[in-house]
């Protein structure tokens, strides 16, 4: 009874996660007549040379800028799958700087899943090849049991999180 408890569990946890995903990219409409300047005329004169800017550029990512009140649909990429689209509550520059905070979130995850995997795939290559190694000599053993252990302590610290705090830019009525 318990395993199914926990499996049940697991499941609302996962729909919590895919839930809080959907809502780092869908803009929360705090009411009418809050946010009465457009975006784009507060942030133009402010992105350029900005963290945004140069941590984009330092990433050889064209940074995105707000001329004009558009929102998201004006700029989504044309070999996107098509099918329910987030961002029909983004109707403005405002709006879009709120989905491209979340698909950035959801961008720097996904890259860091990758780099994590092909990290602990490398380090257990290397594991391997210490074990296959001719350890008959005193010294090589030695040399060999310290990379051991340097290289499963690079594997305990990919099995950890990390967590990155954000100003909250989500607001409800």
């Amino acid at each position: 009874m318990s395993n199914a408890n926990a499996e049940a569990q697991r499941r609302w946890r996962q729909r919590q996660k895919e839930k809080k995903q959907q809502e780092l990219k869908m803009p929360e409409a705090a009411g009418p007549g809050i946010f009465q300047t457009p975006f784009h005329q507060f942030f133009e004169e402010w992105w350029f040379g900005s963290d945004y800017d140069i941590a984009l550029g330092l990433a050889g990512i064209e940074t995105p800028v707000f001329k004009d009140d558009a929102g998201p649909q004006a700029y989504k990429r044309g070999d996107l799958p098509e099918g329910e689209d987030f961002h029909e509550h983004a109707q403005n520059s405002l709006g879009r700087a709120e989905v491209i905070a979340g698909c950035l979130i959801t961008a720097a995850q996904d890259l860091a899943s990758w780099i994590n995997e092909y990290k602990k795939d490398e380090i257990k290559q290397r594991l391997k090849e210490l074990e296959e190694r001719d350890l008959s000599d005193p010294e090589a053993k030695k040399a060999a049991l310290q990379e051991a252990t340097r290289l499963n302590k690079m594997l305990d610290q990919l099995q950890k999180q990390v967590r990155i705090t954000f100003p909250q830019w989500k607001v409800t009525g």
